[in-house]
């Protein structure tokens, strides 16, 4: 077997694709660097591709085998170089006593040595990646558990700098046994109406070689949702502005066979209700085989409740099965355990700016709070990209100098910066206290401001917020009494 090419590249940044979710992070890529130099005209072509791939073993008496199909994508790096098209070589013969290989229609395999193919592919961006190859892999019969290989990556392409060439890289491949969940990527929805029900698609496939007898679901619906059904065998904990102010968990325990080559419906499940509050909302979900372990930390010491209505069961929609195993194994392939999605309704929220009026004599210090209030109806939030809701610009009156800051804002002497937390309830404030010291009374009296930036990108506040007039507050200074 050959030795696996190095993935590092240490004179560049590497490229790597992050699920960041509510309970964890899922890597999905790898990339390696190319460069065309010629003074500023440099860029990096990647491969975008899994870093390992896990194929359930055949089946002892029909040599049957759940496929995997192996996605490879193509990208560079600078988006003024334009990428006219290239070639992505595919090297399989490593896995060959482990694993069949299925070529796409884009991919012509080598005349001399058929486990070899070039996959032709026309003009490419930069990020995101885009897919131009894949693979259908399954498990030989009679592969052993623990056989493995590798898949040997390289791609080349044609570009107004010159020839751009990828290092290699390399995808382990291995024979497994056991179950493996594997949860649908449901749509982003937008255009949702607050005071409707939103029903969504949700499957659950067992695409292992064993059978899950116990299924551990999570379940989250951010502020704005509200799950439609509470099943008596799942519990919830609620969405509440201290203990849990991004949403509503549900913890679910199936006692059903979970089979291999079965899916199952879990669409009631993924019914939410979008309340007067929702906007720019979250839904994620997830699949594992049941441990108490996992159990205890899905709960992750949080106070549930139990649903009242009838139990969630796994509805059959397929009917195809293979053989299970006597003794059940952990997950193959966790990175499709957990999935999200956004549910985005047309709704507004008015953010408001309070302002203050500092009082006292000059030399005093005292303490002054300005914030940002808002009004609703909805909430807002950032739960994907993790932004501020706002971004806020606070100017002191002249004469004043602050000698204490909140730790969310940065400047000095009478200027700041400030951001609110990521999200924000419906008549709820942002609040921002500062220690002020009276320098002198300015006759003028030139009042400071609280200002919301209106230019934030994620949320932008231009795209809920239905009055900008009242974004902007003053700060005024004045002698005691």
């Amino acid at each position: 077997m050959r030795e696996p090419q190095n993935r590092s590249t240490g004179h560049r940044r590497r490229r790597t694709l992050a699920l960041i979710a509510v309970s964890g992070a899922v890597l999905v890529a790898a990339a390696g660097p190319a460069v065309a130099d010629g003074g500023d005209e440099t860029d990096y072509l990647d491969i975008n591709a899994p870093w390992e791939v896990v194929l359930p073993m055949a089946d002892a008496d029909t040599g049957a085998a759940v496929p995997r199909t192996v996605q490879l994508g193509v990208g560079h790096d600078n988006p003024d170089n334009n990428v006219t098209g290239g070639r992505i070589t595919v090297d399989a013969g490593d896995i060959a006593d482990v694993a069949t290989v299925t070529w796409p229609a884009a991919c012509t395999p080598d005349s001399v040595t058929p486990l070899v193919a070039t996959c032709d592919f026309g003009a490419v961006g930069t990020w995101p990646y885009t897919d131009v190859a894949a693979l259908t892999l399954r498990a030989k019969a009679g592969a052993p558990e623990g056989g493995s290989g590798y898949l040997h990556v390289s791609a080349d392409a044609d570009s107004d700098f010159g020839q751009l060439t990828t290092e290699p890289m390399d995808v382990s491949v291995t024979v497994g046994s056991g179950p493996d969940l594997s949860l649908n990527q449901l749509p982003r929805l937008k255009g949702v109406s607050p005071g409707t029900d939103v029903d969504q698609a949700l499957r659950l496939s067992n695409l292992g070689n064993q059978t899950v007898d116990r299924t551990l679901l999570t379940f989250f619906a951010s502020h704005g949702l509200d799950f439609v059904h509470r099943y008596a065998n799942c519990s919830y904990a609620e969405d509440d502005q201290a203990a849990n102010p991004t949403g509503t968990t549900a913890v679910c325990v199936v006692d059903q066979p979970a089979a291999p080559g079965m899916t199952y419906d879990l669409s009631a499940a993924a019914a939410v209700h979008a309340g007067s509050a929702a906007l720019y909302e979250r839904f994620d979900y997830s699949a594992q085989p049941y441990t108490d372990e996992a159990y205890e930390q899905a709960l992750n010491g949080k106070e549930f409740s139990p649903g009242s209505g009838g139990e969630l069961t796994l509805a059959p929609v397929t009917a195809a099965r293979m053989s299970a195993a006597e003794e059940p194994a952990p997950d193959l392939d966790q990175g499709d355990n957990y999935r999200a999605t956004t549910i985005q309704a047309v709704n507004t929220a008015d953010l408001v700016a309070e302002g203050a009026r500092v009082t006292g004599l000059p030399g005093d210090t005292v303490t002054t709070t300005v914030s940002v209030r808002n009004d609703g109806p909805a909430w807002v939030s950032s739960l994907f990209a993790g932004e501020p809701v706002a971004l806020v610009d606070v100017t002191l009156p002249e004469g004043t100098t602050a000698v204490g800051a909140p730790g969310n804002c940065q400047g000095g002497g009478r200027t700041f910066r400030c951001h609110t937390p990521i999200y924000l309830w419906e008549k709820d404030s942002s609040a921002f206290t500062f220690s002020v010291r009276i320098d002198s009374l300015v006759p003028a009296n030139a009042p400071g401001s609280i200002s919301v930036v209106n230019d934030h990108d994620e949320p932008p506040v231009t795209d809920f917020d239905p009055d900008l007039t009242n974004n902007t507050a003053p700060i005024t200074v004045a002698a005691t009494g």
